[in-house]
């Protein structure tokens, strides 16, 4: 696969969204995925029914993380892992800077804008404390939004705007609860008090369904009572924290790893999978009990999929 050259993607035309002119039919980009490749950001447009088409944001490598705005036009994501940073097709390939790691911070993970795109909220750790924090879009007004001795990971707004969903635990080894994290005052409040039978720790993300109803987690699952067996993809009903059964199953390869869900309207759930021995995205009906297949991008990981 061939990714489609930047200099053919460096103007936004008033229709489009992330892409490239209107002169361009194969690689204009309006709704579809945001992932990496080699460590690199790339966006490809679902219209392009095989996905072949992918424009590359980044060229520095050390990226991760990557997620879109709600309007499509920006994808933020991680760089080294102390830098957040804003990519278009515009700037491409030179992201906008939005946020150094500072005063101990570290470990900057899993961005996501807000519905009106104006901010920024993520995880990071500091003191040996992992908290969510919030910074305007523009680099501006960085706070920490929580500040209990909780740890927390991998936010996700819910539709309304006002709150993020995100997996909090006692220990940074132990994600095993999810809960609402107001994103004006950072109270939290308990969704979900345990992960279901099978999930024993959240490895990654946590996303809110585009209706509000149902999240999708990526977490490691208990193997001989401990948990140290192989992350996979789960569903949760956020009226009543019911977890229903794993998304996948590999019998020929229990220890495959499945990572990052991302919904892909309200019904399909995106993710990518070591399974067969290189990172690739899947989609799946969010209905799938034990299922596999469903390849949709080949040599690709951590994918995000928007506008939904």
């Amino acid at each position: 696969m061939t990714s489609k050259p930047l200099s053919a993607c460096l103007t936004l035309s008033a229709a489009m969204v992330l892409g490239c002119g209107p002169g361009d039919s194969g690689g204009s980009f309006s709704r579809g995925f945001a992932f990496l490749r080699e460590r690199d950001v790339y966006v490809d447009d679902d219209s392009d029914f095989n996905y072949s088409h992918p424009i590359q944001l980044t060229t520095s490598g050390d990226d991760q993380h990557p997620s879109l705005s709600k309007d499509g036009r920006r994808v933020v994501f991680v760089h080294g892992g102390q830098e957040l940073d804003v990519a278009t097709a515009s700037n491409a390939p030179s992201p906008s800077r939005v946020l150094v790691a500072s005063g101990g911070q570290t470990n900057f993970r899993t961005p996501v804008f807000s519905k009106d795109g104006n901010t920024v909220v993520f995880a990071y750790d500091q003191n040996s404390v992992s908290h969510l924090g919030r910074v305007n879009a523009n680099g501006t007004g960085f706070q920490a939004l929580t500040t209990t001795p909780s740890y927390f990971a991998g936010p996700s707004f819910y539709p309304d705007g006002a709150a993020v969903l995100a997996a909090m635990g006692p220990d940074p080894s132990r994600y095993n609860q999810l809960v609402r994290v107001d994103a004006s005052t950072g109270s939290v409040s308990v969704v979900a008090s345990s992960l279901g039978s099978e999930a024993c720790s959240v490895a990654n993300r946590v996303v809110v369904s585009p209706d509000g109803n149902r999240a999708a987690f990526d977490a490691r699952t208990f193997s001989g009572g401990a948990c140290v067996g192989a992350v996979r993809i789960f569903v949760v009903n956020l009226s009543n924290g019911a977890v229903n059964p794993r998304l996948t199953d590999y019998p020929g390869e229990p220890n495959a790893d499945d990572g990052f869900p991302t919904w892909v309207g309200n019904d399909q759930i995106g993710f990518s999978s070591n399974v067969g021995g290189a990172d690739e995205v899947y989609v799946l009906p969010a209905s799938s009990r034990m299922s596999s297949g469903g390849l949709k991008i080949p040599s690709a990981s951590e994918p995000y999929y928007g506008p939904n």
